[in-house]
């Protein structure tokens, strides 16, 4: 069993390398085990180059039902933790990551210590993982998901501000309404253009601003950073500006027209019953959600 599922890991992180590294494992004993494992076989399951591997004909065929398998163990030993009340094994959980620095990271690590049998991979990364094929649990994830195969369970809203460094604000001034932003440079979250439409809602209703500035980026760090050096306005969600704002290097401006606020939600894979580790993991950050300890800094007790 353990040589299946150091070849599936092999293959689902495409190399030896990487496999080896998730399984605290050598490079070498990795290779081994799977040559061991063609031998008793006698197929070849992996093409090797210098470079990448891939799957051979044979290799496909064993891989999709040795997958399937391990999935299916996996499932009977959920069901039978749910007989206990307690999780075991592995739980792998993705998550973006300047929200899993700087929220996240903390309560992970109280949900582990409160569930010692439990091992929790976090993996964070703002690119969309496709959590199936990947072999995780679930997908922290802000912003409405657009996969419709997976459950998505909505967490706490992140709200949004608008922000400029003082400097910037005394040098140009600081707009009073969104049409003003027109006359400004707007950083903003794209790689691909140098326009965005910024959505606000004041006292008349949403107003929608196409605006446009010196820099964009698909990094929400770079352009916090930008602004707190006076090279523009930005709106981004609260936990990447709350440092700069809590120290005077960003103000907040418009606060009469409200960015709406994004969602984060919780992903995991449709089933037909939800396994233990992730019903878990759910009701721990529901609660610390409701209680302001992953939406905001917060002093209290954990949940």
């Amino acid at each position: 069993m353990e040589d299946l599922e150091i070849f599936v890991n092999v293959v689902e992180a495409d190399g030896f390398t990487a496999a080896a590294a998730l399984m605290n494992m050598t490079v070498t004993a990795t290779s081994r085990r799977v040559k061991a494992l063609e031998e008793r076989l006698g197929v070849r399951l992996l093409n090797r180059t210098t470079r990448r591997i891939s799957l051979t004909e044979a290799g496909q065929i064993y891989f999709d039902q040795v997958r399937r398998i391990l999935s299916e163990l996996r499932d009977a030993e959920e069901q039978l933790s749910q007989l206990s009340g307690s999780a075991r094994g592995t739980l792998r959980v993705t998550a973006p990551m300047t929200f899993g620095v700087r929220r996240l990271a903390p309560w992970i690590a109280r949900f582990a210590d409160a569930h010692p049998q439990l091992q929790v991979q976090l993996h964070l990364d703002d690119q969309t993982i496709d959590i199936v094929g990947q072999g995780l649990d679930m997908a922290l994830r802000i912003g409405y998901p657009r996969d419709s195969s997976l459950i998505a369970r909505p967490i706490l809203p992140v709200a949004r501000y608008v922000c400029a460094a003082p400097a910037y604000l005394q040098k140009w001034g600081a707009p009073q309404t969104p049409l003003d932003l027109l006359r400004h440079s707007c950083l903003h979250y794209d790689n691909l253009s140098v326009r965005e439409e910024w959505t606000l809602n004041g006292p008349d209703g949403p107003e929608a601003v196409e605006v446009q500035g010196r820099l964009c980026s698909n990094n929400g760090e770079v352009l916090c950073e930008a602004a707190v050096q006076g090279l523009g306005i930005v709106l981004l969600p609260d936990f990447m500006v709350e440092q700069a704002l809590a120290e005077n290097r960003l103000q907040r401006i418009l606060e009469g027209f409200e960015p709406p606020p994004f969602t984060l939600y919780a992903l995991y894979p449709s089933r037909h019953f939800v396994p233990t580790k992730i019903r878990l993991l759910l009701d721990f950050l529901i609660l610390a959600a409701g209680q302001g300890a992953i939406g905001r800094h917060f002093s209290g007790n954990p949940p």
